[in-house]
């Protein structure tokens, strides 16, 4: 191989070396950041979230806070890689759902429905399902949730304020809350996230096709009158 030739191939090699080297990317720290900012800092890396609760109790995490990270920082990923980030919620609702958008941590647009100027205005509602788990209990109740209403009127999150007592009929209502869409709030003219407030009933029917008794007890032999 002539010299020049060889130089060609040099030049090639580190060209695709660099290339390779740009789409890699060193995981930052992110335990003890809120979800939110978290969640900006791997997406301006090109690197997707999960978002895990913490099962226990670590008490030393603040709300809505990373109180694990994995892979943890330092390690070496590549663009679309995904980076699992679990969060701590003492008394978190007892229903989450993984695709709710995780803006949770960022509380600095927030105001209270109470204060907010132009609350914002139910567009699509439904009431939450009876579990039927409960029929048994011939239970009747109702639960008071509170939904996130983001910047464009989209639920980001639910959280239970006053339990039923059971946790498939609370589940039931943040899962109803959560396919809940709004009108935005505005507060001073500029948009704003505010805790909505729903209450949810709950009420025991009894079934009405209940089986007949005395065709129950009939000799399954005997023909049918």
């Amino acid at each position: 191989m002539s010299r020049r030739a060889e130089a060609t191939f040099v030049v090639m090699v580190v060209l695709v070396s660099v290339g390779a080297a740009a789409d890699s990317h060193f995981v930052p720290r992110l335990v003890g950041q809120d979800i939110y900012h978290a969640h900006r800092a791997l997406k301006k890396l090109g690197l997707a979230s999960r978002f895990e609760q913490v099962e226990t109790d670590t008490a030393t995490v603040p709300l809505f806070f990373v109180a694990s990270q994995s892979p943890d920082s330092g390690a070496v990923v590549h663009s679309g890689d995904t980076v699992a980030l679990r969060f701590n919620h003492p008394g978190m609702l007892r229903y989450w759902n993984a695709s709710v958008i995780p803006v949770l941590g960022d509380f600095e647009n927030t105001v209270s429905f109470y204060k907010v100027q132009k609350p914002p205005q139910p567009i699509a509602m439904e009431p939450a399902g009876y579990p039927p788990d409960l029929k048994q209990y011939s239970f009747s109740g109702s639960a008071d949730v509170e939904a996130l209403v983001d910047f464009d009127g989209a639920v980001l999150a639910a959280r239970v304020v006053r339990s039923s007592g059971y946790e498939a009929a609370d589940s039931s209502a943040c899962a109803s809350a959560l396919r809940a869409s709004f009108t935005p709030a505005e507060h001073y003219g500029q948009p704003v996230r505010v805790w909505f407030p729903l209450p949810y009933h709950f009420q025991f029917k009894e079934d009405k096709a209940l089986p007949d008794p005395a065709k129950q007890g009939r000799d399954p032999t005997e023909p049918e009158r």
